[in-house]
Order: structure tokens, then sequence, then C-alpha cells
């Protein structure tokens, strides 16, 4: 049996189905086909995403801050749970290890890190420093956004401040950036 003989049969065995279901059955069986294709194409994904989100959520509550965790409860005075705060971030010694991470980062994704300004100050209230460093930055917005994702990501006492892009030409693939980050270190007591 050839291929048009097997469509012709098909077709004839659809036609005799139509007839036999009328309009209401054709409505019903269009309805179902709907209905599967609801199935395969939104909810079953939904459900999959949903099992997928509770378990980074399950994963995300396991884990605790790099080791330090901040102490909360009754038995906690103010002061502890400052010190406590303030005991999460880096001390001062290592800003050195901080802005290597953030070359590193840079270089791994190909980006060219002008000279940028640095600006040391001091939290009122805690005995934090912020180390404000702002990055004249070039490349391709997809690589500066993982560049920042990456550093965000990497360095928990790291906060994005500002980013501004601009391109010099409509048909120019790099962009020049300007990132301001600051980095929160333990200062002195």
């Amino acid at each position: 049996m050839d291929i048009r003989q097997k469509s012709a049969e098909i077709r004839q065995r659809l036609r005799r189905l139509r007839l036999r279901l009328g309009r209401l059955g054709a409505f019903a069986a269009l309805l179902l086909g709907l209905a599967v294709l609801e199935l395969f194409t939104g909810t079953l994904p939904a459900v999959q995403s949903t099992s997928e989100l509770e378990a980074q959520l399950e994963s995300l509550s396991q884990t605790t801050l790099s080791g330090k965790e901040i102490k909360r409860g009754e038995d906690s005075s103010p002061a502890t749970q400052i010190a406590a705060f303030e005991h999460f971030f880096p001390p001062m010694a290592e800003i050195n290890r901080v802005l290597g991470e953030i070359n590193t980062a840079a270089e791994k994704e190909k980006l060219l890190l002008e000279r940028g300004e640095y600006r040391l100050t001091e939290e009122g209230g805690l005995s934090l420093l912020r180390y404000q460093i702002n990055l004249p930055v070039k490349g391709s917005q997809a690589d500066i956004k993982r560049f920042v994702r990456n550093i965000l990501h990497d360095i928990p006492s790291l906060s994005l401040d500002s980013i501004s892009l601009q391109r010099q030409n409509v048909g120019e693939a790099s962009i020049d950036a300007q990132i301001r980050v600051s980095v929160f270190l333990q200062g002195e007591r």
C-alpha cells in the first residue's frame, strides 16, 4: 500500500467518524485536543519548574552564610547581633583578594577593565568600611551582564550601586560601561 492510498483511507475514516459524531461530537473532540495540548505545553512544564524551584529553595535553606551564621533569638542582645552581623564581612586585610576576584571575573569574560577609581569610607553607626569601586569596562552586553552576575554571586560582601551602559555607534558590538560597586569590610572597633 503506497502513501496515497494510506492517506486516502485515513481521510475516509475521519469523514465517517465526523459523520457519526456530528457537530457536538466534533466540538467535544476539538476541546479534548486543546486540553491535551494545554497539558503538555503548559501544565506539565509548570509542575516540573515548580518542583525544581522547590528543590533549589530547599538547598538554599540548608546552606549557611559562608559558615558564619548571624545569631538571632531572645538570648542574644542587640549588641551581640550587631557584632555577629559585622563579623560576617571579610576583614580589611582581604581587600586585595576581593579585588583579585573582580579582576579574575573580568578576565574570564574577556572584558577590558580600564583604570578604576577607589574610595574607602566608614559606615556610620557600625564598624564597617565601604570600599567604593568605579570600574570603566569595555565589552559586549552579554559579557558585562555575566561579569556583574558572577561578582555579585561570588563576593557576598559586594553590592552593585549603579551601572551605566553606552554604545558609541549603533552598529558597534562593544559597549562602554561604568560599573559602581561597594565592598563592605570589617573595620576597627
